[in-house]
């Protein structure tokens, strides 16, 4: 957690990083910091500014720091804000010359190449202005992270005509996220126990772990660490299926290859996705009658840190299923869909957000006929249930293929996909064509735990 200096740590460590890359691409260019209020602001003739033009609460991290006091109300944890920081990138210079378009291409390759703010650029920044003494952004455990933003032409409007009142200038936005900052107070020790007491239960052995393949009905078994063919920048192109399906996740177009990265949980491989163009088509896997599926149990280890909405492995929520994570005002949250034979597509969601970078097991689980139809596990544990379509089977009768990563709506093998695509890690995926009991869920949950700690 950072001081109160964190969000103009990070203004000027922006500001550095950007000069260091256009300067050496555009000789003259300057950056700067100020409000784009026109030619006598203080904005550069060549150049690019960069200007805070809102802060929101990080969805992911919100509430992370309660409760902070203790029913005494001694400080029982140091209180902390999580935010997002929203810029605005402004680009100028001579337009014969074409100086703002190179100025953009130069800003947007350097940001994502990098696109975070490393520990040597923030401290950097730190000793080149006096004003940020003291700041300890370098030290935060979070870094802080890059990412472009899609403003709409009525967005773009206000914020030329209402905020700045100034002729448009090209421009491009960007959030850095997330930034926390703590309050300065400490919280008091914990007074030692004056009279210690010992209490005895009796003991839970947890169930044997159950390998996916020694229960009926494996439709589908992705493994980080087993059976990825990739390239030797670890672009992958086929992620085997170890149901002995030959159910294969691939991708041939290059471009468009998720990449592996070793030791990423328990010291095991995942699969990352980058959330803009990489996703995977499973092959041999389709469905194409109403109410083809009566049963269905489907497990995902994963994690991401971006709370919008993305798709995490999909047949169309709209024609069969699928699990997702949620954008909007709810972001973040995983969410379980399904279309029944007739009537609307439901949706069953978590109650809290889970894009905060740790590794979460998702457990999503379809039983039809049953008095509670569809359930939505964390961890384990049961956090969203539903009696959804009931008397129904889920499936609208059109014809679907699956992805790893992005939302189907494809009618023939590697298809037409959905704009919101997956970005984060996959550790292991396991799919059944039946609703386990609680007994099996529970097995393959704990070879979850065994395996991956």
């Amino acid at each position: 957690m950072s001081n109160h200096l964190a969000i103009a740590t990070v203004t000027a460590s922006l500001v550095r990083y950007l000069q260091g890359a256009v300067g050496a691409d555009v000789g003259n260019a300057v950056v700067t910091a100020v409000r784009p209020d026109g030619p006598n602001s203080g904005v550069p003739e060549v150049g690019l500014n960069i200007f805070l033009y809102q802060v929101t609460p990080n969805a992911a991290w919100r509430n992370q720091d309660l409760p902070t006091r203790r029913p005494d109300g001694s400080l029982h944890q140091r209180p902390q804000i999580a935010l997002d920081l929203h810029y605005l990138l402004t680009f100028y210079g001579d337009e014969t010359q074409l100086e703002p378009q190179r100025i953009l291409g130069s800003a947007v390759r350097a940001l994502h190449t990098r696109p975070i703010l490393s520990r040597q650029e923030i401290r950097s920044a730190i000793a080149a202005n006096a004003f940020l003494a003291g700041a300890d952004l370098a030290d935060e455990i979070e870094t802080v992270k890059l990412t472009p933003q899609s403003l709409t032409l009525e967005e773009l409007s206000k914020l030329w005509s209402v905020l700045f009142q100034t002729p448009y200038t090209l421009s491009m936005a960007y959030d850095a996220s997330v930034v926390l900052i703590a309050a300065d107070s400490q919280p008091s020790m914990v007074q030692p126990v004056v009279t210690p007491a010992i209490h005895v239960f009796p003991s839970v052995t947890p169930p044997a772990p159950a390998v996916p393949d020694t229960l009926t009905g494996l439709q589908l078994w992705l493994r980080g660490d087993a059976d990825i063919t990739y390239d030797a920048a670890g672009a992958i192109s086929q992620w085997r299926d170890q149901s002995d399906n030959n159910r294969h996740a691939v991708q041939p177009a290059a471009a468009r290859q998720p990449r592996l990265v070793r030791g990423a949980v328990a010291s095991k491989p995942a699969v990352r996705f980058d959330g803009a163009d990489d996703y995977l088509a499973i092959e041999q896997l389709n469905y194409a009658s109403a109410g083809a599926i009566d049963g269905l149990t489907l497990f995902a280890l994963l994690r991401t840190t971006l709370p919008q909405a993305q798709s995490l492995i999909s047949f169309d929520r709209n024609a069969y299923w699928s699990l997702d994570l949620t954008g909007g005002g709810n972001a973040g949250r995983a969410r379980w869909s399904t279309q029944p034979q007739a009537g609307a597509t439901h949706d069953l969601d978590s109650p809290g957000s889970f894009a905060d970078g740790r590794w979460r097991l998702l457990c999503a689980r379809f039983t039809a006929g049953a008095t509670v139809t569809k359930q939505l596990f964390v961890d384990g544990i049961l956090v969203a249930a539903a009696n959804a379509h009931p008397g129904q089977n889920v499936g609208s009768g059109a014809t679907r293929f699956g992805f790893v990563g992005a939302p189907s709506q494809a009618t023939t093998f590697n298809g037409a996909i959905g704009a919101d695509l997956f970005r984060g890690e996959l550790a292991e995926i396991v799919l059944y064509d039946r609703a386990l009991n609680d007994g099996e869920r529970d097995r393959v949950e704990q070879y979850f735990v065994e395996k991956y700690g």
